[in-house]
């Protein structure tokens, strides 16, 4: 590990959002790559990225900085795709298990319902961020652009687009689980 690697996680374990943007586009690419060789959809890769670059900052005081931050990245971008393959691998059986039992349609209607309850208070909670936050998280989430095409359309950097799309989920998952 080189000196300036190590500056720059002893600069994040004190809070430095800087540091952490520069580290964000040092390894942001090579783990949204690996992401999308293993998941179907970049809508899938881009959301690692999200994760693992979320739990990055939420552990940044326990990172060794006498280990290899690429390594630690790595390790946290495996863990995510390979609970993501098995969340699916289990809808997809959840689903073949009810065509099989052919389920009364009577639950699944109910999924429906919750469900789009659940996207109408998304869209609520979306509406109450900042408008270019607001925007930031529509392009992403609602028309599926990538960091790197709404960074190019708003003419700001893809680290803006991270930072503003982790702050919007933060504060949907924060008043969604103050609800439920």
């Amino acid at each position: 590990m080189d000196i300036d690697e190590k500056n720059l996680i002893n600069r994040l374990k004190q809070d430095d959002e800087k540091a952490f943007n520069i580290l964000f586009y040092q390894h942001h690419a090579r783990v949204y790559n690996l992401a999308k060789r293993f998941l179907p959809y970049k809508e899938d890769a881009e959301e690692i990225v999200q994760i693992v670059f979320i739990a990055l900052w939420e552990n940044r005081k326990q990172i060794d900085e006498n280990q290899s931050l690429n390594g630690y990245i790595l390790t946290i971008a495996r863990h995510w795709i390979y609970n993501t393959i098995k969340k699916s691998v289990y809808r997809k059986g959840y689903l073949e298990h009810l065509q099989q039992q052919n389920i009364s349609l009577e639950y699944v209607t109910e999924d429906i319902v919750q469900y789009n309850e659940l996207n109408a208070l998304v869209d609520k909670l979306t509406n109450e961020l900042p408008p270019k936050r607001s925007e930031i998280f529509k392009l992403s989430r609602n028309e599926g652009l990538s960091y790197r095409e709404i960074a190019e359309r708003l003419s700001i950097t893809e680290s803006t687009v991270n930072t503003q799309i982790t702050k919007a989920l933060d504060y949907v998952r924060k008043n969604i689980r103050s609800l439920y």
